[in-house]
Order: structure tokens, then sequence, then C-alpha cells
């Protein structure tokens, strides 16, 4: 680390702080975001199934099974967020604390002062995977297991 950027590290530490807390504020949207997506995401679900049962249609235990899987898409790129704003929040926790690491120097030039933006240095399909193996897409697995599930069994015979 510079002297430079130490130096600008102790005169702006209060904005330093005000970013701090700003990602908080983003990661705890973020998190908010996720969580009403996967609600949202069964709700739907389990209205089409139950109109699939009422109907007898397969058909739209496929339409729930894919409606399912674009809000998991979408609560899958709020993850990938969240994580990107948690990484900012830690190293700017870190600078702040006094444990600066070698790629910091980069880091704070890049983000020119605004730490309250996604490091752009990595791709949402690049991190697909990772994000995927999150325990918070277990939801989806269950889901999907239910739907495949469904659409093997036969329908019980009209009444």
């Amino acid at each position: 680390m510079s002297i430079n950027n130490l130096d600008w590290i102790k005169e702006n530490r209060e904005y330093l702080i005000k970013q701090t807390e700003m990602l908080q504020n983003s990661i705890s949207r973020m998190a908010t975001h996720s969580l009403t997506i996967k609600q949202v995401g069964l709700t739907v679900w389990s209205a089409i199934v139950g109109f699939g049962f009422t109907n007898r249609n397969p058909a739209l235990f496929i339409l729930a099974f894919v409606s399912f899987a674009l809000f998991g898409l979408l609560d899958i790129y709020y993850l990938y967020l969240e994580r990107k704003f948690r990484d900012n929040f830690n190293r700017l926790a870190r600078i702040l604390g006094g444990y600066i690491s070698e790629g910091d120097d980069e880091w704070m030039k890049k983000m020119r002062g605004n730490f309250v933006k996604p490091d752009p240095s990595t791709k949402f399909l690049g991190q697909f995977l990772n994000t995927l193996r999150s325990w918070a897409n277990l939801p989806y697995l269950i889901t999907f297991v239910i739907t495949i599930a469904l659409l093997i069994t036969p329908l019980p015979p009209n009444p």
C-alpha cells in the first residue's frame, strides 16, 4: 500500500465508514429481494401445480417447472450480487481496520472511490456454478425434484 493511499484513507475515514454502511444496506436489500423471489416463485409454482391437478393437465407441471426455473435464475443473480457487495464490504472493513493487502491499491484505483458498486472483474456467468452451489438454492432443488416426480407419476383418474 502506497503512502498516498494510506494518507487518503486517513483523510477520508468518515467517507469510507459511510460507504460500509451503504454496502450493509445494499446487502440487506439483496437478501430481502432473494427471499421475496423465493416466496413469489413458490406461490406461482404451487398455483400452477394445483391448477394442473385440477385440470389433469401434465403440461401445466412443465409450465410450473419452467416458471420456477426463471425465478431461480433471478434469485441466483441476486445472490451473485449480494456476494459481490459482501466482498466489497469485507475488503473495505479490512482496509479500515488497518489490514491492507497488496491488491488493495489496484482495487481502490479501479473503484475510484465508489465502493458501493460490484467489482466488474468477474462476470455473472463465470460465477454461475459457484452461486448455484449455495445452500440458499435448496428450495429450488427440492421443488424441481417434486415437479419431476409429478411429471413421472400418472395423475389419478377422475372421480
